[in-house]
């Protein structure tokens, strides 16, 4: 094995991709100080795992990484391949030329790649573990290395001799097996505490199991008695459907009587649809004309207002003009006077002038260097007479049209009036005729109430038919409903009852042999052989409990028989009664002419349960020592009564058992059981 070639690029000073080949001999790298020599070592050592970025001369693994120069910009990435030939397979690797290449970037992600495989650095570390190539191997030594070799500790030097003698790779794996014993010495002593943990709660978990089989001994106890339950409320059920039943062909018969009611009813109010529907025409016919008499009217009154807003309009303006009649009549005759006064003036202005016209012939004689200002007061006093004039003319032009102004208010107020008089005999009219056709109106709204009233009455004794019909249709899809759930659960408790739902496994394999014929001499179960009056139901099914399932067989041939059956088919077990050899119960005559006179006394179980004389015998040894008892205050007297030798239940399900314990509490209401079934 020996280097080969050498590639970087990205790599401290080598921006550029670069290639270095190695020939077999000695290969010299020469060049100046900086020129990047040592860094061809660095890529090397850096390439075969070194971790540390001090023995790469650098403080952080990023400095690698070209950081750039004034000509160029740094780089993102490094990466370096090194490329070993492997034709004497020193590298356990099954190549003949390998190459190793590692990448990082500036972000601090590290890719190793053994043959451009992506791979880990402890696969690299391995591989080159025993070749004297690795990076703790002293196959590079860099500046300072010998000297650091030389003044190392006899530890230290130690180490490089077990690497040069193929040692040290023993030695990691050494480390690494007692790393993983003192692991699994660990685990052992968990397992031992989880052990101890377990032991300490193996008695609780055994009390939980005893629990939990006695919970499912008596779950099957109650599904046998909820089944019971249940054939009892079926049997009611069909009693009530059979009711049903009739009161349906009732409710059927009503029906067809209502619907002749109502289809009679129908037709009148059919007819009667159609009288209000002609009514309705002509209401509509009336009530449009009304609308158009009502919109005239309505017409004819906006007009009216409109003339009466314009007489009030014209009064105003009439009054207006009046004050500014008054106030130019004022005006006038202010101006007369002015006009007077002025004209007084203009007289004595004219003489004045004619004086002047005198005075200037003298004075233009005598005064011939003063006949600019002369000329300037004679074309001022000009200019004022004419002033005086013009005023005087405007003045005698407004109260011309004053004058036009009133006589024309006069005219409109005179066509005013008229229009006015007019319009008030039009309105009268209107009003007359508005009145006669509300007059109408109201005749046909109350015409039209009588008959709405009819309607409504004819609809309400509709609706009321509607109703009951529907009322009748509701009971009658009612009780189909429930015809029907009956039904169904007929249906179920039949098949239940064929597949022998409830039963024990054991009792329900006897029993479906018997079905088939397969076994002979049974009788069948207990409860399918007795029948229980209803008040009696609680007290029974408690008494019997899982005794109800016990198999009644002719004889105990025939109980050998299905034992065996039973052990060849491996399903279940069950107690078999033959009716040859069981021996009745009794109570003795003493004990039970204490307990009659008691007021809490009801009767012996084994004489309350009806039963076939064939099956007495059974129903002697299941039920013999058991006493009904009102309450559980009554039962514990009979068994003092009794010297606690016999079972007291009471109706209630309550138990006082031989020997003075009590058993009792809620039950769970259900009708699953096989006693109610």
């Amino acid at each position: 094995m020996f280097l080969k070639r050498l590639e970087s690029v990205g790599f401290k000073s080598f921006a550029e991709p670069i290639t270095v080949d190695f020939v077999p001999g000695v290969t010299a790298v020469v060049g100046p100080n900086g020129s990047g020599k040592s860094n061809v070592t660095d890529a090397i050592r850096w390439v075969l795992g070194e971790q540390s970025a001090k023995s790469l001369r650098g403080s952080k693994m990023e400095d690698i990484i070209f950081q750039g120069s004034d000509t160029r910009k740094p780089l993102n990435i490094a990466e370096v391949t090194l490329i070993l030939d492997n034709h004497d397979r020193t590298l356990p690797i099954d190549y003949q030329e390998v190459s190793v290449t590692r990448r990082v970037s500036r972000s601090g992600d590290s890719e190793f790649f053994l043959n451009k495989q992506p791979c880990r650095l402890k696969d690299i570390v391995d591989l080159f573990l025993d070749s004297g190539l690795g990076r703790e191997a002293f196959s590079i030594i860099g500046q300072g290395k010998i000297e650091e070799i030389l003044s190392s500790k006899a530890e230290e030097r130690r180490t490089i001799f077990e690497e040069a003698a193929g040692v040290l790779k023993y030695k990691n794996r050494k480390k690494k097996a007692e790393y993983k014993l003192a692991e699994t010495q660990e685990n052992l002593n968990r397992i031992e505490d989880i052990i101890y943990e377990i032991d300490g709660q193996l008695e609780p978990l055994k009390e939980q199991s005893s629990r939990a089989n006695e919970y499912l001994s008596c779950k099957d106890q109650l599904k046998g008695a909820e089944i019971t339950l249940l054939r009892t409320e079926i049997e009611d059920l069909h009693n009530d459907w059979q009711e049903l039943l009739s009161q349906i062909e009732q409710l059927k018969q009503s029906e067809n009587d209502y619907t002749g009611q109502i289809q009679i009813e129908a037709a009148q109010v059919e007819k009667e649809d159609l009288q209000i529907e002609q009514l309705d025409q002509v209401i509509e016919s009336l009530q449009q004309k009304l609308l158009e008499l009502t919109e005239s009217f309505e017409k004819l009154t906006g007009e009216r207002n409109v003339i009466l807003e314009r007489s009030k309009h014209t009064t105003q303006s009439k009054e207006k003009l009046s004050q500014q009649r008054t106030i130019l009549q004022d005006q006038y005759l202010k101006t007369e006077t002015e006009l007077k006064s002025e004209q007084n003036k203009l007289t004595e202005i004219t003489a004045s002038v004619k004086q002047t016209n005198s005075k200037l012939i003298e004075l233009e004689k005598r005064l011939t260097h003063n006949q600019d200002e002369l000329d300037q007061q004679i074309e001022s006093l000009k200019a004022d007479y004419i002033d005086q004039l013009n005023q005087q003319a405007t003045t005698r032009h407004e109260i011309k049209i004053i004058e036009q102004q009133r006589n024309q208010m006069i005219a409109q107020k005179e066509r005013s009036q008229t229009e006015q008089t007019s319009e008030h005999a039009d309105y009268d009219k209107l009003h007359e005729l508005k009145v006669k056709l509300a007059e109408e109106v109201n005749a046909l709204n109350d015409q039209q109430s009588i008959i709405h009233e009819s309607l409504k009455q004819a609809e309400l004794e509709k609706e009321q038919a509607n109703k009951l019909l529907k009322d009748m249709q509701a009971r009658l899809e009612k009780g189909q409903r429930q015809i029907d759930l009956m039904q169904s659960r007929k249906d179920m408790l039949e098949e239940m009852k064929q597949d022998f739902q409830g039963f024990y496994s054991g009792v329900k394999t006897v029993l479906k042999a018997r079905e088939v014929g397969k076994l002979s001499g049974i009788h069948g179960a207990v409860i399918e052989l007795i029948d229980i009056p209803e008040r009696f139901l609680i007290a029974l099914e408690t008494a019997l409990a899982n005794q109800a399932q016990h198999v009644v067989v002719s004889n105990e041939q025939a109980g050998r028989k299905a034992i065996a059956y039973l052990k060849q088919q491996n399903n279940g077990r069950a107690t078999f009664l033959p009716l040859d050899v069981i021996q009745p119960k009794k109570i003795t005559n003493n004990y039970l002419d204490k307990v009659k006179g008691h007021t809490g006394f009801v009767g012996l179980a084994n004489e309350v349960a009806q039963v076939d004389p064939t099956y007495k015998l059974v129903v002697d040894y299941l039920l013999g020592h058991t006493i009904i008892a009102d309450q559980l205050k009554d039962a514990n007297e009979i068994a003092r009564l009794v010297d606690r030798r016999f079972r007291i239940v009471t109706l209630d399900g309550d138990i006082v058992n031989p020997g003075g314990s009590m058993t009792g509490g809620a039950r769970k209401v259900t009708n699953q059981n096989i006693f109610t079934r």
